[in-house]
């Protein structure tokens, strides 16, 4: 498990979280481009979307792939 901090682009309120384990558990709510159950090719990565705790506006984030 590696948390990561994030700081939300909409409000500026920073939090962890582990887009890594989300994407793996299948819990992230958008996958973009590769689909989430194939390896990501060199140079790519998998985006997910992350939630705000403090204004609940969505925003993408990189994953490893």
């Amino acid at each position: 498990m590696t948390l990561r901090v994030f700081k939300c682009p909409f409000c500026g309120y920073r939090f962890r979280a582990d887009p890594e384990k989300r994407r793996q558990a299948g819990e992230a709510k958008i996958t973009r481009g590769l689909g989430a159950s194939e390896p990501a090719p060199a140079g790519h990565k998998h985006t997910v979307d992350l939630t705000c705790p403090n204004c609940e506006q969505d925003f993408e984030v990189e994953v490893e792939g």
